[in-house]
C-alpha cells in the first residue's frame, strides 16, 4: 500500500506518525465495509442481498460504515507507514483520524513511543574494590544462639508472663472507647519480644497472669499496616487464655547430632562457620555487581519511554500478586489492610521501575557493543533448571517451557548476567582493595539475582512445640 508519510520526534522517546492514505484506497475500504455489514442487514420484501444499495447503505448509516471502514483501512496503513519509515514501536499507538470521506484522502496520526537513544560513556575505564567479609568466632556462636531457638521447646507455665514467653492471646484494637472493626484476633499466637511487637505492648505484657485481660496503651509506629491508623495512639485489650515459655537445648555434641549437622560439636561450629562465610561471599559479590551498575548508571544519558517504566511497573505489580497468592492472600484484601490502592501502589514503584529499566538499557547497550549473546542451548538448560527448582503443575507442560514468551524472558536474565559478569571482570581489573562490612544492596535489577542454591540455613529463629 503506497502512502504518504511524515514523522516528527517528541521528547521521552516519542515519534508522532503522521499518514495520508489515497482516496482510492478509502474508496476500496467502504466497498469491503458495505459487503460485510449489507450481508446482516434485513430489508423488508427483499430477499437477503437484492434489495437496492442506497437503501441498504440507508440502514447501515454512514456513521457504521465509516467506523467499519476506518477498522479495515487503519491497520493496513499504519504498518505500511512503519515500513515506509523504518520505525519499530516498543507500545501500542494513540491514534487520532483527522480525515475520513468518500473522494478524500485519509488521514491520521500515530503517536507511538520508540527504542530510547542511549549515550554511553567509557565503561571499560569502571573499577570497583571488591568488599570482603571475614567470619569471626562471635558470628558463629550468634548463629548457633539461633540455631538452638530453632531447636527450643515450648513447656506449659504457671507464673506470670516474662520476657521471651510464647502466648495465645484474643486481642481488640480500641480507639475512643469503641472495638475496631477489622481489628480483632482470637486465639492469636504472639511472642513477648520487644523487638517484634508493637513498640510499649511487649512491656504491657510482663507480669500478666493466665485469663486476666489488660487494656494496653501504645502508640502505633509510622509504618504500621493499616495505614489509617499509622501513628495513632490506640488501646489493646487483650485476654491471656495460655503461655509457654522457651527452653533451649544445650550446645554440645548430642545437640550436633540432633541438628544433623555433624557428631560433634567442633563439627557443627564448622559447618556453621563454612555457611556463613559462603552467605558472606554471595553477599560481597552483591555488594559488587551492585557497585558495578551503580558505576554504569554514573555513565549512561538516556531518555526511558513511559511506555517502558509503565510496562516494569505492570511487571512488580503482578509479582506482588503471585507472592501474595502463595500465602493465600488476594490483592484486593492486601490493599484493603495496607488502606492504599493500585495506583498509590503502581505510584510508589514507578522511580524503583525507571532506574531498573534505565539500566538494562545499558546493559543492553554494552553486549551489543561487546557481542554478548545468549545461545538457545543456554536458554533452554535455563528453563529446564527453573522447571526443576518450581515444580508447578503448568510449568511441567511442554508448551509452556518452549513458548516464545517464556524463552524470551530467561533470554533476557541471562543475557544480562552475562553482562554484569563481564563488566565485573572489568571492574576488578587492578583493583585488590577491600572494604568493611556488607551494606544494603543499591539497586535490584534483573542482572542482579542469587546464585546460592542447596545450602541449609542456620540463622533462622523459631522454635519447636513438645
Amino acid at each position: 500500500m503506497a502512502v504518504k508519510v511524515e514523522t516528527e520526534k517528541k521528547p521521552g522517546s516519542q515519534v508522532i506518525v503522521s499518514v495520508e492514505v489515497p482516496a482510492d484506497q478509502v474508496g476500496s475500504s467502504i466497498e469491503r465495509a458495505y459487503q460485510r455489514l449489507a450481508s446482516r442487514v434485513q430489508i423488508p420484501g427483499f430477499r437477503p442481498g437484492k434489495a437496492p444499495r442506497p437503501m441498504v447503505e440507508r440502514e447501515i448509516g454512514w456513521p457504521a460504515l465509516r467506523r467499519e471502514a476506518i477498522d479495515l483501512l487503519l491497520p493496513e496503513a499504519y504498518n505500511a507507514a512503519l515500513d515506509e519509515v523504518g520505525l519499530d514501536p516498543i507500545d501500542l499507538p494513540s491514534v487520532e483520524v483527522q480525515q475520513f470521506d468518500r473522494g478524500q484522502p485519509f488521514k491520521f496520526t500515530a503517536t507511538v513511543s520508540v527504542q530510547p537513544e542511549i549515550t554511553l560513556g567509557d565503561y571499560r575505564d569502571i573499577r570497583v574494590a571488591r568488599p570482603k567479609t571475614d567470619i569471626g568466632e562471635d558470628d558463629v556462636d550468634q548463629a548457633l544462639e539461633r540455631l538452638r531457638l530453632r531447636f527450643a521447646e515450648l513447656h506449659d507455665m504457671d507464673r506470670p508472663v516474662q520476657q521471651g514467653d510464647f502466648l495465645v492471646v484474643d486481642t481488640h484494637i480500641m480507639k475512643s472507647g469503641a472495638i475496631l472493626i477489622g481489628e480483632s484476633q482470637t486465639n492469636a499466637q504472639m511472642e513477648v519480644d520487644k523487638e517484634r511487637l508493637v513498640p510499649g505492648l511487649a512491656e504491657g505484657l510482663i507480669g500478666q497472669r493466665l485469663n486476666e485481660t489488660r487494656d494496653i496503651r501504645v502508640s502505633l509506629p509510622e509504618d504500621y499496616p493499616r495505614k489509617s491508623l499509622a501513628g495513632q495512639d490506640v488501646v489493646f485489650r487483650v485476654t491471656l487464655k495460655s503461655s509457654k515459655e522457651r527452653r533451649l537445648p544445650a550446645l554440645d555434641d548430642d545437640f550436633a547430632k540432633q541438628v544433623g549437622r555433624g557428631q560433634t560439636l567442633a563439627e557443627l561450629r564448622q559447618e556453621v562457620q563454612d555457611d556463613l562465610q559462603e552467605a558472606a561471599a554471595h553477599s560481597d559479590q552483591q555488594r559488587f555487581e551492585n557497585d558495578v551498575l551503580k558505576a554504569l548508571e554514573e555513565r549512561v544519558q538516556v531518555e526511558v519511554p513511559e511506555a517502558m517504566i509503565d510496562r516494569e511497573v505492570s511487571r512488580q505489580v503482578r509479582d506482588l500478586e503471585l507472592r501474595l497468592q502463595t500465602q493465600g492472600i488476594r490483592l484486593d484484601r492486601y490493599l484493603e489492610y495496607t488502606n492504599t490502592s493500585v495506583d498509590v501502589l503502581r505510584a510508589e514503584r514507578r522511580p524503583q521501575a525507571a532506574q531498573k529499566v534505565r539500566l538494562e538499557l545499558a546493559l543492553e547497550k554494552v553486549a551489543e557493543r561487546e557481542g554478548i549473546t545468549v545461545s538457545d542451548t543456554e536458554v533452554q538448560e535455563a528453563v529446564q533448571k527453573a522447571v526443576q527448582e518450581d515444580p508447578h503443575p503448568e510449568h511441567q507442560r511442554e508448551d509452556f517451557q518452549t513458548a516464545d514468551p517464556v524463552k524470551a524472558y530467561f533470554g533476557h536474565q541471562l543475557l544480562m548476567q552475562k553482562t554484569v559478569d563481564y563488566l565485573s571482570s572489568i571492574a576488578a581489573q587492578e583493583s585488590s582493595d577491600t572494604m568493611g562490612s556488607p551494606a544494603a544492596p543499591v539497586s535490584d535489577t534483573a542482572a542482579s539475582r542469587s546464585k546460592r542454591e542447596g545450602k541449609r540455613k542456620v540463622d533462622r529463629p523459631g522454635t519447636r512445640k513438645t
